[in-house]
């Protein structure tokens, strides 16, 4: 099987902060960055120039970490380009990846903003990243005249409770080739093709799909071999579909 072992995978964070570096933008410039966030599209303009006000426009380098597991949240994130990636590390010290953010006006590390908690998670910026930062209390001060975006929000939230509802379907019912099956699958709807590149090398997705490396590897042989798919590098087109949806409901093993 050609490489999967080419492109993301967890790696050891640099120090919280060692290589960030604030930005400067004007208050235009960050109305237009937060505007590309679903979340805030529909946002009045009186609501989008007030965040932009209180927003920290920030570049951090690959492998740096923007806030570690249980640390005390005092904002959230929204992407303006590279790649973050959210996981959870076990006392063993495996990790699970639960999102990887990419695509510009994504929000990262929101949960636990409204309650003042800690971050239920650890973020890492995979690739060279921009993103801008929103203080909680001043956030927070925003909403009480916009309460637009609280709304925005928890429509948000509410999508992503239900993916986070079915990965844990995935990680606690289906095995691996399951999980691979459902993964591929989403990833070609997410394309809108059946020939799509992987959005993640196989350590990063065995850390995904709550496995090691080596069974990614045997389960996507398996998948090749029964002629479901065919892997160029980074690059899957899947063959069957129909087959491969079987596996992905569990109506066909191989």
């Amino acid at each position: 099987m050609a490489c999967l072992d080419c492109g993301f995978k967890l790696q050891k964070s640099t120090a919280h902060g060692e290589g960030m570096k604030n930005k400067t933008a004007t208050v235009a410039e960050k109305v237009m960055m937060l505007r590309a966030s679903s979340v805030f599209s529909e946002v009045s303009d009186a609501g989008l120039s007030s965040l932009a006000q209180i927003a920290i426009l920030r570049d951090y380098e690959a492998g740096e970490s923007l806030f570690y597991q249980e640390e005390k949240a005092g904002g959230f994130f929204i992407l303006v380009s590279g790649e973050l990636t959210v996981f959870r590390a076990g006392m063993d010290g495996r990790q699970q990846i639960l999102h990887v953010f990419e695509e510009a006006g994504d929000v990262c590390g929101e949960v636990p903003v409204f309650e003042g908690s800690t971050y239920p998670a650890a973020a890492d910026a995979t690739r060279a990243s921009r993103v801008i930062y929103l203080p909680r209390a001043d956030f927070l001060a925003v909403t009480r005249n916009h309460p637009e975006i609280l709304l925005e929000m928890l429509a948000m939230l509410s999508k992503r409770l239900r993916r986070f509802v079915g990965l844990i379907d995935d990680l606690s019912l289906k095995d691996v080739l399951t999980r691979l099956a459902r993964f591929l699958l989403a990833q070609a709807d997410e394309a809108g093709k059946d020939t799509f590149a992987l959005s993640m090398a196989k350590g990063g997705l065995a850390s995904r799909l709550g496995t090691i490396a080596e069974t990614v590897s045997r389960t996507f042989r398996k998948l090749q071999q029964a002629g479901l798919i065919a892997v160029d590098g980074r690059s899957i087109r899947i063959l069957r579909r129909d087959r491969l949806e079987a596996v992905a409901e569990g109506e066909e093993t191989l």
